[in-house]
């Protein structure tokens, strides 16, 4: 009887103890989505400016344009459905990326590089994308990456033709 008595006061204060440990928000991936993508967005601007500024082809001074256009709007939509869904994004992810010094720095070698690092770029943004769309908690969140994946899947396919156009040219 001692012992039905000892463990029964032993399992009444875990469940005591635990009631009083804060437990933790159950859906921040929504805000850590929308963290990624924030930046996402804005690396892809940055480097999208360069590209306007530094490409020596004009398919890739192009897609530069289309980035700096596209991600501005997304980054734009995103920030608005951050506010409406009470998320808060810290600092360093809506604002103040800097261009990436060895792409700023490429010299005649911008356009190989930069198309380098936006297909990889999209090919994890793509993923990123597709993930939270089937699996996102917050109902808002996963409509904003359902409503994205058209246009990061066009910038994919964009990509995957300007990576073969470069590839051909260094091959002659």
């Amino acid at each position: 009887m001692k012992k039905a008595i000892f463990i029964s006061l032993l399992c009444i204060g875990g469940f005591t103890a635990h009631a009083q440990i804060p437990q933790p928000d159950p859906d921040t991936t929504a805000q850590h989505f929308l963290i990624v993508a924030s930046i996402g967005n804005l690396q892809e601007a940055s480097a999208g400016q360069l590209a306007v500024q530094k490409a020596n082809l004009a398919d890739v001074r192009s897609f530069g344009q289309m980035m700096v256009k596209d991600h501005t709007q997304a980054e734009q939509q995103l920030l608005q459905l951050a506010k409406s869904r009470g998320y808060n994004l810290p600092a360093a992810a809506t604002g103040g990326i800097q261009p990436d010094f060895n792409l700023k720095n490429a010299g005649p070698d911008f356009d190989r590089l930069y198309v380098h690092g936006m297909l990889a770029g999209h090919n994890n943004t793509v993923q990123t994308f597709e993930n939270y769309a089937v699996n996102g908690k917050d109902p808002a969140v996963k409509a904003f990456a359902q409503r994205q994946l058209p246009t990061l899947k066009a910038h994919l396919a964009a990509v995957k033709a300007l990576d073969e156009k470069i590839k051909d040219q260094v091959a002659k």
